[in-house]
């Protein structure tokens, strides 16, 4: 028995304990900070483990239908990946604009690319430094997908911020179509440019 499996055996247990002392104590009424806030705490991690796990699964499946389909791996970065990695911010931002609160959507639209780019790349340069036992790493060079869609976010917040000064700080319904264009325009540009390089 390896180190690992006692580890998660032991995490399985304790987690299903702590689940079903939930399930069995817990009540329909509001509970106390004292408790509420370790438990959501709680299930912040275990979604994300479940989400890290399922992630790993799904680009490795992707990976392997790219190689049996003979789909470059860009290719399915910039679409399949992309879309399934982005499909439970589309959701969760459009539910919160329907309930009214366009504010706390809009912040999350900004908020959820800026966390996964910054620490996203922060720990990923981490994890490699510490695999490869250096200080830097180089050379560092941005392949021209990355460029692509750089310069297309750059060109959503010109656009933004020209919309909400053209209109008083409001965003009109145009905005929404013209997102949609700059992200088929976005699409369309970086399947050309990787299908040509192929």
């Amino acid at each position: 028995v390896t180190d690992f499996s006692v580890k998660s055996m032991v995490f399985c247990v304790t987690t299903s304990s702590v689940a079903f002392g939930v399930l069995r104590y817990g009540s329909d009424e509001k509970l106390p900070l004292v408790v509420a806030a370790p438990l959501s705490l709680y299930g912040f991690l275990i979604a994300a483990t479940w989400i890290d796990v399922i992630g790993d699964n799904l680009v490795g499946l992707l990976e392997f239908l790219g190689t049996i389909c003979r789909i470059p791996a860009p290719i399915l970065g910039v679409t399949v990946l992309a879309w399934g990695n982005s499909l439970g911010d589309l959701s969760a931002n459009v539910a919160m604009a329907r309930k009214g609160m366009p504010d706390m959507a809009t912040t999350a639209n900004f908020a959820g690319p800026s966390f996964n780019m910054l620490l996203g790349v922060g720990f990923g340069f981490l994890a490699l430094q510490n695999k490869l036992e250096t200080s830097t790493i180089s050379p560092v060079s941005l392949n021209q997908s990355i460029r692509i869609g750089f310069g297309f976010n750059v060109m959503n917040c010109f656009l933004i911020i020209l919309f909400a000064v053209i209109c008083g700080w409001r965003i009109p319904r145009q905005y929404s179509f013209a997102l949609f264009l700059l992200y088929s325009l976005f699409i369309a540009t970086s399947l050309m440019t990787l299908i040509t390089r192929e």
